[in-house]
């Protein structure tokens, strides 16, 4: 859900956005993790294309909007496997 909705949001304006996909694995930062929880990479800043959009309001902007929308929609998607 994270993933596609960064997706949505970069897409528009950056059509050239590669969608590196959501990799299951066992990451040392979310071993042990007690909550749902993930990790976002949003770019590589070796890459200049990729370093010199991150450094922008409006790339940052569409990024964090992707990610808080894709939250919400687990939230949701959650909430109605669980009967809430």
């Amino acid at each position: 859900d994270v993933q596609n909705g960064m997706m949505r949001y970069l897409k528009p304006k950056y059509p050239d956005v590669k969608n590196g996909g959501a990799k299951p694995g066992p990451f040392y930062i979310l071993v042990g993790a007690s909550r749902p929880s993930i990790l976002v990479e949003v770019g590589y800043l070796t890459n200049p294309k990729e370093r010199a959009r991150l450094f922008t309001s409006d790339y940052q902007n569409r990024i964090v909007s992707g990610i808080a929308e894709g939250v919400g929609k687990y939230l949701d998607n959650r909430e109605q496997q669980q009967g809430f």
